[in-house]
Order: C-alpha cells, then sequence, then structure tokens
C-alpha cells in the first residue's frame, strides 16, 4: 500500500483533498459532516463560522511538523533519522476544533479549522517537473485565508532556495485568473504568514522582515500584469506577517513557546489587537459553497496553459539575463547621466553620444548573456534594448519638443511677416506649413534610422496636430481681421450716410437708407464674391480666401452682416433721440412757415394768412414724423433684418428666427415689443409731439405780434406838430423837466403794453370813456336849450337846475 494510503489509514482526521494525479476528491461533503458532527454534535454544512489555513514550503522543511504541534493534526511527517524523502504528496485536507496556546495545548478553537497540507516544493522525487507544486501554491492563495510559509532563516535572500522565484510566478498567474475578481472585491486579501524557522535570534526578525518585504516588492513589480490591474500593489491583494520559531533539536524549549504564542494568534476574534483572521480574509460561502468553490478554483488552475512553467535551466536562464541586464543598464544610465545635459541641445552630438553607449551596453549584454536559453536571451535583449529606448525617449522628447517651439515659432513669424511676393495668404500658410513638418519629419527620420526610436508615428501625430493648432489659430486671425477691417469700413460708411438721410428725411428715406446699406455692403465685400453657379449670375456666395469650408465662409459673412445691421441699428437710435426728432420736425414748420416756394422770407400782413401758412406747415413737418417712428419702406413693408440679434450686441449664433420679437421694459414699466423697424413708442411718440406744439405755437405767436409791431408806428400828426411848431419851439418843450417826466411816463407805459401786448384792453377803455363822454355832453347841450325856452318859470326850475348841476357834477366825477 502506499503512503498516501497509510496516511489516510493513519488519521481519521484527514482526506486526500488532491492527489498527485492532480484529481479533486469528491467526499468532501461528507467529510465536513462528520467533522461537524464529532466536534458540536450538529451535522451543518452551511455554517459560515470557519477558517481555512495552509501552509507552503519547501519539501521536509517541517511544514507538517508545525501544523502538527499547532493544530493538533495528524499529517504525516518525515522520520529524520531513517531518510529525508517526500512525505506529503498532493494536498490533504485536516479539521481541527483545538489549537496548542500559552494555556494550553488542547485550547478549544473559537471557530472550526480546515488546515490544508500542501506538497512541498523543489523536492527531488519530481526533480524539474514543477508544475504541480506551483498549480498548489496557486490553489492554496486561492481558497486559504492564512497562507503559511515555511522556510528556514539560512534560505532568506536566496531566490531559488526560498522560493520566490515560485512566488512570482504564483503571483503572476494569480492576477491573470483571479485578480480581477479579487480587484472587484476591493477589501478582500490574503494573509501570508512567513514562519521563519531555527532562527536563533543572531539576525535580529526587523532585519530578516525587511530582507523578505524588499524581496517582494521587487517582485511585484516586475510582474506582468493584466491591464485591470496595472496600477495595484502587492498590499491591494496580500497582508504581510512575519514570526520566528526558536531551533526545534537545539533550542526545543524556545519552539515550543513560540508555537504557543502563534497559537494565541489564531485563537482570537478577528476584531482582537493580535488576530491573525480578519474579516476581509474570510471567503463569504457556506462550508458546502466552501467545497464547491475550490473544485472550481483547482478545476481552472488545472486547465489554465499559462501554468505550463518553465523547468529549472530556463528558471536559471532567466535570472542570469536579468542580472546581466540590469548590470548593463546601470552602467548605461550611469554614463548617459554624466554626459547628457551637454548634448541635449546639438543633434549631431546628441544622435552620436546614445548610439555609441546604446551600442556597447548591447554588446556587453550579448557577451555575457548568449550563453543561456537562447529564447530567454532573446527575450531579455528585446527588455533591455526597450529600457533603453523609454530612457533615451525622454531625452529625444526634450529635444523634439524645443525643436517643436522653435519650428512652430519660425511658422508663425513667416507667416505674419509681410511677404508682397506672396499671392495669398493661404498659399503663404501652406507652404509653411509643409516646411516646418517636412524639418521635423526629417529629424525623426534620422532618429529611427540610428535605431535610436522604435515608434515615431505618435510623435509625428502630435506634432502634426500642434501645427494644426498653430495653422488655425493663424487662419482665425487673420479672418478675424478681414472681419474687424470690413465692419470698420461697413460701420462707418453706414453712419455717415444714415444720419446725413436721416437729417434731411423725405417720405421714401427708408428706401434710400436701405439701398445705401445694400449698396455700402456689397462694395466693401465686393472682393471676396464668387459665384456658386457659372451659369446663374444672380447666385452669389462668399469666400474669403482662407481655405475655409462653404459653411465657415458662410458664418464669417454672416458676422459682417451682423454687424452691419447692428451698426445702421445703433446708428439710427442714437441719431433718433426725441430731441432730434422734435428738432428736426421744427426746421420741417420753420422752413415750410417763414418760406415760401421762392424760398424768400414771408412778410404777414393779417393773421389769416398767419394761420392759413401754419396749418401747411406743420402738416409738412408731420409727415415725416410717422416716417421717423417706424422703418419701413414706401410699400408699407417694415424693414427686417435678414441676420439675428441685431439691436442687443453683436452675436454669431445662427438662429434661423431672425425676426423673433423680444419685449423690454420702459422707465414707467410698459412692455414694447423690440424690433429693428419700431423706434418710437407710443409713450415716446407723445412726449414728441407736445414739445414739437409748444415750439410751433411760439413761432405763430411771435409772427402775430409782428403785425401789432407793424401797425403801432409813429403817428403822422407828430411830424405835422413838429413842423408847426419849429425845432425851437420842440426843443423848449423837450427841456421842460415836466413834459421830460410825462414823456417817460409815456414811453415805459408804451413799452410795456406792446411788450405784454395789452392794446386792445386800452383801446377798449379809451374807447369806452370817449362814449361815456359824448353821451354827457349831448345830455347837456339838450337840456340847456329846454332851460332857455322856460324863462318865465326860473323858480320853479332853479331847484331843478341846482339838482341837475349837482348830478352832473357827479357825472363828471364818475368820469
Amino acid at each position: 500500500m502506499s503512503d498516501d494510503n497509510n496516511q489516510q489509514q493513519g488519521s481519521n482526521e484527514a482526506i486526500q483533498l488532491i492527489d498527485e494525479k492532480k484529481h479533486f476528491a469528491k467526499d468532501t461533503i461528507a467529510y465536513f459532516s462528520k467533522c461537524l458532527s464529532s466536534t458540536n454534535g450538529k451535522d451543518d454544512e452551511t455554517t459560515s463560522d470557519y477558517h481555512v489555513i495552509s501552509v507552503f514550503g519547501s519539501q521536509s522543511s517541517g511544514k507538517s511538523t508545525l501544523l502538527n504541534i499547532l493544530f493538533n493534526t495528524s499529517f504525516d511527517t518525515m522520520d529524520a533519522q531513517i531518510k529525508r524523502q517526500q512525505t506529503t504528496k498532493g494536498i490533504w485536507l485536516s479539521h481541527t476544533h483545538t489549537i496548542n496556546t500559552t494555556n494550553s495545548s488542547q485550547t478549544p478553537t473559537l471557530s472550526d479549522m480546515f488546515i490544508l497540507d500542501v506538497e512541498g516544493s523543489d523536492g527531488s522525487e519530481r526533480g524539474e517537473d514543477q508544475d504541480f507544486e506551483r498549480k498548489a501554491a496557486l490553489f492554496a492563495i486561492a481558497v486559504s485565508e492564512v497562507l503559511l510559509v515555511n522556510m528556514w532563516e539560512q534560505q532568506i535572500g536566496l531566490y531559488q532556495g526560498n522560493n520566490m522565484a515560485l512566488l512570482k510566478t504564483v503571483f503572476e498567474v494569480n492576477l491573470s485568473l483571479f485578480g480581477k475578481t479579487v480587484k472587484s472585491k476591493s477589501d478582500h486579501k490574503v494573509l501570508l504568514l512567513f514562519v521563519i524557522r531555527d532562527h536563533v535570534r543572531v539576525t535580529p526578525m526587523d532585519s530578516l522582515k525587511e530582507t523578505l518585504v524588499n524581496e517582494l516588492e521587487k517582485i511585484w513589480t516586475e510582474l506582468s500584469k493584466p491591464d485591470e490591474c496595472k496600477d495595484t500593489t502587492l498590499y491591494d491583494f496580500f497582508d504581510l506577517e512575519f514570526i520566528g520559531l526558536g531551533h526545534k533539536l537545539l533550542q526545543y524549549d524556545q519552539f515550543v513557546k513560540d508555537v504557543k504564542q502563534l497559537g494565541d494568534s489564531f485563537n482570537k476574534l478577528p476584531v482582537e489587537d493580535g488576530s491573525l483572521f480578519k474579516e476581509n480574509y474570510h471567503h463569504p460561502l457556506p462550508l458546502e459553497g466552501w467545497s464547491m468553490y475550490a473544485e472550481n478554483c483547482w478545476e481552472q488552475i488545472e486547465n489554465n496553459k499559462d501554468l505550463d512553467l518553465p523547468t529549472q535551466q530556463i528558471l536559471v536562464a532567466r535570472f542570469k539575463t536579468d542580472e546581466i541586464l540590469n548590470e548593463c543598464f546601470v552602467k548605461l544610465i550611469t554614463e548617459y547621466n554624466l554626459e547628457i545635459n551637454s548634448m541635449v541641445k546639438d543633434m549631431d552630438l546628441l544622435t552620436s553620444f546614445l548610439q555609441k553607449i546604446k551600442n556597447l551596453a548591447v554588446q556587453e549584454y550579448d557577451q555575457h548573456a548568449s550563453r543561456y536559453n537562447q529564447v530567454v536571451y532573446q527575450e531579455k535583449r528585446t527588455e533591455l534594448l526597450n529600457k533603453i529606448d523609454s530612457k533615451f525617449l525622454e531625452t529625444i522628447n526634450t529635444f523634439l519638443e524645443d525643436l517643436s517651439t522653435d519650428l512652430l515659432l519660425t511658422f508663425e513669424s513667416n507667416v505674419n511677416a509681410k511677404d508682397p511676393s506672396s499671392p495669398s495668404f493661404i498659399e503663404k500658410l501652406n507652404s509653411n506649413k509643409t516646411i516646418i513638418i517636412g524639418k521635423f519629419s526629417s529629424v525623426l527620420l534620422n532618429f529611427q534610422n540610428l535605431d535610436l526610436l522604435s515608434e515615431t508615428d505618435g510623435i509625428s501625430d502630435i506634432f502634426r496636430e500642434r501645427v494644426m493648432e498653430s495653422y488655425d489659430k493663424l487662419r482665425e486671425k487673420e479672418l478675424n481681421s478681414i472681419i474687424s477691417k470690413s465692419n470698420k469700413t461697413i460701420s462707418n460708411k453706414i453712419k455717415e450716410m444714415t444720419i446725413f438721410n436721416l437729417s434731411h428725411p423725405s417720405l421714401k428715406v427708408w428706401d434710400i437708407i436701405l439701398a445705401n446699406f445694400e449698396s455700402i455692403n456689397e462694395s466693401t465685400l465686393k472682393k471676396y464674391r464668387v459665384k456658386k453657379d457659372v451659369n446663374n449670375d444672380d447666385d452669389m456666395d462668399y469666400d474669403f480666401r482662407l481655405g475655409l469650408s462653404e459653411e465657415d465662409n458662410r458664418l464669417a459673412y454672416k458676422r459682417i452682416r451682423s454687424h452691419a445691421w447692428y451698426s445702421l441699428s445703433t446708428t439710427v437710435r442714437d441719431y433718433l433721440k426725441e430731441d432730434t426728432v422734435v428738432s428736426i420736425l421744427r426746421d420741417r414748420f420753420e422752413n415750410k412757415f417763414r418760406y415760401d416756394h421762392n424760398d424768400a422770407p414771408r412778410l404777414w400782413t393779417n393773421e389769416d394768412e398767419i394761420d392759413q401758412a401754419f396749418a401747411l406747415a406743420k402738416e409738412h413737418a408731420l409727415e415725416v414724423f410717422t416716417v421717423l417712428s417706424l422703418a419701413k419702406t414706401s410699400y408699407n413693408i417694415e424693414i427686417i433684418p435678414d441676420v439675428s440679434s441685431p439691436l442687443g450686441n453683436e452675436s454669431d449664433d445662427d438662429d434661423d428666427n431672425d425676426d423673433e420679437e423680444k419685449e423690454y421694459e420702459d422707465e414707467l414699466g410698459i412692455y414694447h415689443t423690440n424690433r429693428f423697424a419700431h423706434i418710437f413708442n407710443e409713450l415716446q411718440k407723445e412726449k414728441i409731439l407736445s414739445q414739437f406744439r409748444r415750439q410751433i405755437n411760439l413761432t405763430v405767436l411771435d409772427a402775430k405780434r409782428s403785425i401789432i409791431t407793424t401797425t403801432t408806428h409813429i403817428p403822422i400828426w407828430i411830424y405835422c406838430l413838429l413842423v408847426v411848431l419849429g425845432w425851437n419851439e420842440f426843443m423848449i418843450v423837450i427841456k421842460n423837466p415836466l413834459f421830460v417826466t410825462l414823456i417817460i411816463i409815456s414811453v415805459v407805459t408804451f413799452y410795456f403794453i406792446h411788450k405784454f401786448d395789452l392794446w386792445g384792453p386800452v383801446i377798449t377803455i379809451i374807447n369806452t370813456a370817449i362814449g361815456e363822454t359824448k353821451g354827457t355832453l349831448k345830455s347837456k347841450l339838450r337840456k340847456f336849450v329846454i332851460d332857455d325856452d322856460e324863462h318865465g318859470k326860473k323858480r320853479q326850475t332853479t331847484k331843478k337846475v341846482s339838482k341837475e348841476k349837482d348830478s352832473e357834477s357827479y357825472e363828471m366825477e364818475d368820469m
């Protein structure tokens, strides 16, 4: 019977989970049921309260012995006094419910523990066929919570002796098979517990720990990782712990003490300090689910061809070629760092130097590494070349970056330079672009021919993108210059034309302004007009000769057109203020009112003539008021711009709704529709008309006063008096103070009466006084005649006469 069967017979507590022929056991569920029933009397394979621990290490390093002492298992162990040979074959699984601690060697465990005893690595029985031991190690990592890495103290620092080469391969395949899954469970990890055997305390544990950590981190950086794990670290997947055990033969008591202390750490709850179990180590599966999970993992590992690992000779070749590669690369870097700064500006020196040190490094590698396996040698040679190219690429990129900057500056300078020989801007732009791209490509080709750059397409594409960015900026700058000049020319002409026409408005003023507006636009952009259809002269388009697409040319023209409408709108609204319109209407009124059809000043003779002229002049002035209030053609059609947003600010937006109405609120809170043709709102119109009426009323009053002035000249009798009295008598009268005072009073009175136009009331008073005087005189004369006829009645009439005299005196006083 084989040793395997002996082991199984010798212990009812262990089963061979995976045999040496790589077959997974089919009776694991029954085994779990038996183990659980024997410990707690419950047959519950759905429990999740369990831990899985495995051991990994070199053959005959005492793995099974350690497990038996620590967990009270019964794995077969080697008897060194008989023969050092392979004892454990395949992977064995044992259950334990007690653990060796400082309290007792049979301390009950807090949870069920299942221990995996993995076949040792580097055994002479398998020789260079290391396929199973690597698959077994990978399996242990995949299904365990804690992996005990058993090693001797004297193995630390070795590459093969402490299984670092094996760990590197296992880590790499573990990432390939399970990395994506594990990464998705961001908190799941495996504890790698390095158990350093025969630690006699000569070398401090911290020093041994540092050596192992450095080796593991170096291994991880050299792994070939899948894309989804490129940026991961060792600590994303594993936690590391280190413990030393005393020499089992020379320091037995210390060995037992160290094992018991290790048992204390295994027998703590995950939340307790010093516990080797953490919540994120445990697979969230019931026990029966773990069995299925373990079987699936083994099938995936067994069927994966990436685990058909190379023989020991290839591993040695990889190790030595790696060592030679690093030595050659370090020498190259040393010389590179010393000389590179002085050559980075000169291409000839730079390429010569880089080529020289690269050839030396490769020659040295070939000399020493070509003696090993040729496949590995060529693989590492390619790796060396890639590392050298990557290092050189830093300097070459710096050189090319400086070259790119210089070429782009030259490109912009040449394009912006005034060159009368260049027929057009776009030809100058294209020719200079071709020149600098050619120069850069020539430099790249030189690097490539000297085997200093393996890939130039990406660099060339980046440079072309930068050139096109500069190309587009220069073209856009030129386009903006054309648009700016065109806008300035059009704005100046529109302003001059519009103000002239609006200051002398006619009924067709908007037809004239619109015709001049189109003429100005057409004449300014005439040189950019092209025919869409050679057979149709009316179908025109615009090309600004900058290599723009039809759509870009259309948008550029629309920008100019929009600015033209904006200038027209701004000019109209800036000029047609309320006071300006009142002034225009008053001028039209006065020209019609004060002058006749021959432009001769009018001389008014009566008020009827003034009133008639006033009506005609007012009608003549107001006939343009509607024209100035609403921009519309003589066909009574509102003027609507053919581009968007001419009223507010200039806009380049391509909005088809060009005549979109916008509302705004005036100072009185009234909402109005804001359109190009609507210049004044109703409130503004009323204010203009009110001011206009006040001003023309004053003009009419002045005209009527002029009539009164012409009729109040010096009377003719004054001149006759002067003739009769003579000059001397006139002077005597003038020199008399009484007369002078009366004259001054008369002049002042006359001035105020004339100033305030009081002649009507004065004349009325005078006429009334004269009428009363005439009536009184007639009455007196009549009474006097009657008194003469009645001489006989003297006494009777005496009283009557006296009464009449009294009445007359009263009447005279009233006068």
